[in-house]
């Protein structure tokens, strides 16, 4: 029982850090402005060249 409720976590855990990494190259893909969460309300043009 104890390896089942083992295998299980890691399973878990591994479908958890999968999915992770997959969101993120999927967001990296995008850009850096479209990846953005706040994209919609963010005044890139006000910002610092360093920042753009």
């Amino acid at each position: 029982m104890t390896l089942l409720i083992n295998l299980l976590l890691i399973a878990l855990i591994l479908g958890y850090a999968t999915w992770v990494m997959v969101r993120f190259f999927k967001k990296s893909k995008q850009g850096k402005c479209s990846a953005c969460e706040v994209n919609q309300s963010c005044p890139t043009e006000k910002l610092p060249k360093h920042m753009q």
